[in-house]
């Protein structure tokens, strides 16, 4: 068993942000990395879709009767299925779609393959349907990532802020860094990408997801676990968290709004220019005024 990341922790801005800098790589050359910002460092890199508790879409379904593999697959094809319902009443295409796309892959009643043997889901033709839907909100499997290191620390700030009076002394959020040039060692772990042109809010935020594939079988329950533990598996990690305390999160936004990443610029529309309201409103103490 090895390490499953390395840890950075920081107490000052200009260490957090030097360490997020394309021009100082965490690893030597080559390296590739891709980043994800969390509001909270205590967090595993796990889909809230695979998590236990109330807000897993999954496990309120099915509630005490539990969640065997091959309703875990059910389930999350499902919920895709509804996904592109939805999507058809407001006249949006999805990626790839045809009758033969849906009749083949789309199909809960044409999944038994996977209801057999859940450990080969999710599909691999549904694999950019499930990043389009991820990324607009619906729970799914994968999980963001971006591939500009500044984005990730705008999430995790913008985030932090949104739930401030929450705060717990000493907490603290995180910026998860991967090395994806050595990903295919990792053979349960995949690296998505979808064509830009499918959202404007993807490309403008460089966003790229990750696939866990979590083994399990058929009317048994599955013991999820999560992604970092992959990386126990071999010596010399990719994977970096980098942490500093959340009370630091204004002036991160700060920063990133010096270089150009704001929800203006990520979030391209009327969606971005609210948000960017919002995060400026979080961003005010008792010494601000309108």
């Amino acid at each position: 068993m090895h390490k499953a990341f390395i840890e950075k922790n920081c107490e000052r801005v200009e260490e957090f942000w030097s360490l997020l800098s394309p021009q100082k790589p965490l690893r030597p050359d080559p390296s590739n990395f891709i980043y994800r910002g969390q509001r909270n460092s205590d967090w595993e890199l796990i889909s809230s879709l695979l998590r236990e508790g109330p807000k897993n879409p999954v496990k309120r379904v099915w509630g005490s009767l539990g969640v065997t593999a091959d309703d875990q697959v059910f389930s999350e094809l499902r919920i895709l299925e509804h996904f592109v319902e939805q999507c058809d009443y407001l006249s949006l295409r999805i990626i790839n779609d045809s009758v033969e796309f849906r009749e083949q892959h789309l199909n809960t009643r044409n999944a038994s393959r996977f209801y057999l043997n859940p450990t080969e889901w999710p599909n691999k033709n549904l694999l950019e349907i499930m990043a389009l839907a991820q990324h607009h909100g619906v729970s799914i499997r994968l999980l963001d990532w971006t591939r500009r290191s500044f984005v990730a620390a705008y999430f995790a700030a913008s985030s932090a802020l949104e739930n401030k009076h929450q705060w717990k002394e000493k907490e603290r959020l995180a910026i998860w860094a991967l090395d994806i040039e050595v990903i295919n060692l990792y053979r349960n772990i995949s690296i998505i990408s979808v064509p830009g042109s499918a959202s404007k809010n993807l490309a403008a935020q460089a966003g790229v997801f990750s696939l866990h594939r979590q083994e399990g079988k058929t009317r048994e329950p599955i013991n999820f676990v999560s992604m970092e533990q992959e990386f126990t598996r071999l010596p010399d990690t990719p994977l970096f968290k980098i942490s500093i305390p959340v009370i630091k999160s204004k002036k991160i936004l700060e920063l990133c709004k010096l270089y150009g990443v704001t929800a203006s610029t990520l979030f391209p529309g009327f969606d971005g220019a609210a948000k960017a309201v919002n995060d400026s409103i979080n961003c005010w103490d008792k010494s601000d005024r309108l």
